[in-house]
């Protein structure tokens, strides 16, 4: 094991919210995978319908799962800024 390795685990040990963290942007990261697989299976349903409630429906539901993706892909970006934010509010 590189020494990379043991200093991320020593870390871990030392640190629990590391590692809550790590499973937390794992989750993360398999959730956005799926809403993206997701909305594109809508946009190719949506090219292929020719009915115009279908495609209302159609519509607004990939509007609802881009929007969700958004959010997930903009959370992730700021988590990283939250470990600074964590252990600010842990000193004082």
């Amino acid at each position: 094991m590189g020494m990379k390795k043991l200093l991320d685990k020593l870390g871990d040990l030392l640190d629990p919210a590391v590692e809550k963290r790590k499973k937390h942007r794992k989750q993360l990261k398999s959730i956005l995978k799926e809403l993206k697989s997701r909305e594109k299976a809508l946009q190719q349903k949506l090219e292929t319908t020719g009915d115009e409630r279908k495609r209302d429906r159609l519509q607004k539901e990939l509007d609802i799962v881009h929007k969700q993706r958004m959010k997930g892909i903009s959370a992730m970006r700021s988590g990283d800024g939250n470990k600074n934010s964590e252990n600010e509010q842990n000193n004082e």
